[in-house]
């Protein structure tokens, strides 16, 4: 039915030919230029999309945020010394450290929160600009077009998270760890702040924080070398999603002339992203530049990010990390129709990260992301690691997946 032997062969070529894909570079336009050739094979139309942006800005901030901290901490801890008469200065100095490690924090977690957790562009012109390109396919039906339906992937691979290859699940933790111990550091410095103007004195309780705040420099060191300036291969995150796109396109081309099988009223749109490990960049430029004929051309978008094994099949309902639900007509369908082709079909929530599926989502064009990652109960060992090789992936899932999209294509073209 659906040419497995085609999608995953794809994967290990781009693998072995091309490598590492990082967001902006070479690498990743060879890749889209590689996508863009198969998809010439099977659809009526392609071609690219340029767009400009600044990839190192989504997670580049991070170990300089880490810094930021530690350095909040000392002016800390200079306050501190100032208090227990260690280091003879002007009170003035006391409240000036102070505001600077506020300052500081404060910087810091408006990057993260804002570049990193919502997917913002507010730091972006802190660092250097690069080109990348969006490939799109295009499949017209065989009558009136009366809606669209697209299916998108990214074909740029991760850094490697250095916390999930060493610390695994702990490193996980140790995120989370990193965040409460930053809302300690910034509380104990406005308390402090605030005791300071108030000349109230309780200068054992603001050394029991400097003390906490020596306990968390193990976690603000992860942070610092969260991840590496070194790609990953990207088979399963995402040439896999990729190749799904692939397999749907051939299988398509080669059914056109089957009335179950081929849409009568509905374009298919194939998109493989850039830019999706850079902070969905290539998806939220395509979204912006086509939002007016997304909407009028009743568009619904099923994102496949991260596939691997056979049989199993997550369906994300909503993405809490950047604040996004998606739509229930979509979502349920394909939740319906991965049950009835006996599937292990888990309908969850992503936990942190975000998908290409969550710019449509945001901005109102019903969607739903599909993938084989359950970041809530397990952190797969390839996750965003070297071992994100052509061999964690099951040739039968990708078949399985595109069979899922067919058959939403099926119901969407039947509607009409």
């Amino acid at each position: 039915m659906f040419d497995n032997n085609y999608m995953h062969k794809f994967i290990e070529d781009i693998c072995n030919d091309i490598g590492p894909r990082e967001s902006g570079t070479e690498q990743e336009i060879l890749a889209g230029n590689r996508v863009e050739s198969e998809l010439k094979k099977f659809c009526d139309e392609t071609h690219q999309e340029e767009y400009i942006s600044s990839p190192h800005a989504f997670l580049g901030g991070i170990r300089y945020g880490a810094l930021l901290v530690f350095i909040a901490g000392i002016f800390f801890w200079l306050s501190l010394l100032i208090d227990f008469n260690v280091i003879i200065l002007n009170p003035i100095f006391d409240i000036l450290f102070l505001i600077i490690a506020i300052v500081l924090i404060v910087v810091t977690i408006s990057y993260f929160i804002l570049e990193v957790m919502k997917y913002h562009e507010t730091f972006d012109f802190l660092f250097p600009k690069r080109e990348s390109k969006n490939i799109i396919g295009t499949i017209n039906p065989k009558d009136e077009v009366k809606n669209t339906v697209i299916f998108s992937a990214h074909h740029d691979s991760a850094f490697e998270f250095n916390t999930f290859y060493y610390l695994k699940r702990f490193g996980q933790i140790t995120i989370n760890v990193g965040y409460l111990g930053v809302g300690i550091m910034f509380i104990a410095i406005i308390l402090k702040l605030i005791y300071f103007i108030m000349s109230i004195e309780n200068p054992i309780l603001f050394l029991v924080f400097g003390i906490i705040f020596i306990g968390f420099i193990p976690i603000i060191l992860v942070y610092v070398f969260f991840h590496s300036y070194k790609p990953v291969l990207g088979a399963f995150d995402n040439l896999s999603g990729v190749s799904v796109l692939l397999g749907i396109a051939k299988f398509l081309s080669e059914n056109k002339n089957s009335e179950e099988i081929f849409p009568k009223y509905t374009r298919v749109h194939l998109i493989s992203f850039a830019g999706e490990e850079a902070g969905l960049r290539g998806a939220k430029r395509y979204v912006k530049a086509h939002y007016d004929e997304l909407v009028s051309n009743q568009t619904t978008v099923v994102n496949m990010d991260s596939i691997a094994k056979k049989d199993f099949i997550v369906i994300h309902n909503k993405e809490s990390g950047i604040g996004v639900k998606h739509d229930p007509i979509v979502f349920e369908s394909l939740f319906e129709i991965a049950k009835n082709l006996n599937l292990n079909a888990k309908l969850l929530t992503l936990p942190f990260g975000a998908t290409d599926g969550a710019v449509f989502s945001k901005n109102n064009i019903p969607t739903a992301a599909i993938g084989g990652l359950n970041l809530k109960e397990e952190l797969a060992p390839y996750y965003h690691t070297r071992n994100d090789t052509p061999a964690v992936v099951e040739k039968e899932a990708l078949g399985q997946f595109a069979q899922v999209c067919v058959e939403y294509l099926k119901l969407i073209d039947n509607q009409n």
